[in-house]
């Protein structure tokens, strides 16, 4: 037999081989807790994704995918707060310290999350959120009658269905995208990150975004009810909106650099600012 007939005929072997030391290598653990009523849930990660979904009780179940032996899960129950918290037990790099976890929890569950890289998934909850993400993305759906912060560094931050929320977003680079996000509070600021929305502002509340050189992109319906401001220092304000003017301006109106009116009965207070990033409303 040739050498390359041996080393066809052990290559199976080896992919055989190095399959199964993956498998042995990835651990899943459970766990499952019963809470008090407004239950609050800690989750602590270096590497991996997070997911939060509703459960159909009132129990907390955990799953944990480890990805090697050097990392641990610490899982501890005080009163009615749980804390999830990935350890390390010895030095690792991004793969062989990386946890997934899959966490179902009551609906009114309040629930804080910092992982640095990896998927963070919260949806169809209606109690107060803080997640905290590096590169982390972040991904906030159905949320209703909460306050819901996240902060960023260059990871994005998607938030989508969030109704009579108290919504902060900060981010350095990572873009913000509310779609359907309305409240009695709602910010965005970014420094060089982009800004988009998609919504009618609803709520009478008041909805501030602000950036530094990153764009900001509103798109809303004709029946929005707002009062709008925008301006850009050195970049541009390019409008399409049919709003009625406004007749006493918070600042000097510069053709192209700003933006003052109103829709409808203006209910909602709408501010945009940019130092150099551009600035567009668009009608839906």
């Amino acid at each position: 037999m040739s050498n390359i007939q041996r080393g066809a005929s052990w290559l199976p072997i080896a992919v055989l081989t190095l399959a199964s030391l993956m498998a042995s290598a990835e651990t899943k653990k459970q766990f499952h807790y019963t809470l008090g009523p407004h239950p609050n849930v800690n989750v602590f990660n270096q590497f991996g994704p997070v997911t939060v979904k509703p459960s159909d009780g009132t129990q907390v179940d955990v799953t944990a995918t480890l990805h090697s032996d050097k990392v641990e899960v610490d899982a501890t129950q005080r009163g009615n707060r749980l804390e999830l918290r990935t350890h390390f037990l010895q030095k690792a790099d991004s793969d062989q310290g990386k946890v997934d976890y899959e966490i179902r929890v009551p609906a009114d569950t309040a629930i804080s999350i910092r992982s640095a890289t990896g998927t963070i998934s919260v949806a169809d909850l209606h109690a107060d959120l803080l997640i905290e993400g590096d590169a982390a993305k972040i991904d906030v759906k159905r949320i209703s009658d909460a306050h819901v912060h996240a902060r960023s560094l260059n990871g994005p931050v998607n938030l989508e269905d969030i109704h009579n929320g108290h919504v902060e977003i900060t981010s350095v680079s990572g873009p913000v995208t509310l779609n359907k996000v309305d409240g009695s509070l709602v910010t965005a600021s970014t420094t060089s990150g982009k800004i988009v929305y998609r919504g009618d502002f609803s709520g009478g509340g008041d909805y501030a975004f602000t950036n530094h050189s990153g764009d900001i992109e509103v798109t809303l319906p004709a029946e929005a009810s707002v009062d709008i401001s925008a301006v850009s220092v050195s970049g541009a304000v390019d409008n399409d909106f049919p709003f009625q003017p406004t007749p006493h301006s918070p600042f000097p109106i510069t053709q192209g650099k700003s933006l003052v009116g109103t829709s409808n009965s203006g209910s909602s207070s709408v501010r945009l600012r940019s130092f150099s990033g551009k600035i567009r409303v668009k009608k839906q």
